[in-house]
């Protein structure tokens, strides 16, 4: 049987978590929760473990992280896939 836990919401939009449940899940600070409606209607809510670490270099905040696709061809296919959308423009 799931357990159930009521959440609110405080006066600026924020999800308040009781801190009992914020220990039982390993909440802290920072870290991302994910809310996804699924396939029957019901909200989902899970926690995203792998926050993205921001670094300053020169003045410049970067988002260090695994990329999500492969990075060493990304130029290639895009510039395939932008010449084959554009010969279908002229040929098509």
């Amino acid at each position: 049987m799931p357990q159930r836990t009521e959440l609110s919401l405080d006066d600026q939009g924020r999800i308040l978590v009781p801190p009992e449940i914020q220990s039982r899940l390993g909440l802290i600070p920072g870290m991302t929760l994910v809310v996804e409606k699924g396939d029957n209607g019901d909200m989902l809510l899970s926690v995203r473990k792998n926050k993205t670490i921001l670094v300053e270099r020169k003045g410049v905040l970067i988002a260090r992280g695994k990329p999500m696709k492969d990075l060493v061809n990304i130029a290639r296919d895009e510039r395939d896939r932008r010449n084959t959308e554009n010969m279908a423009g002229i040929y098509g």
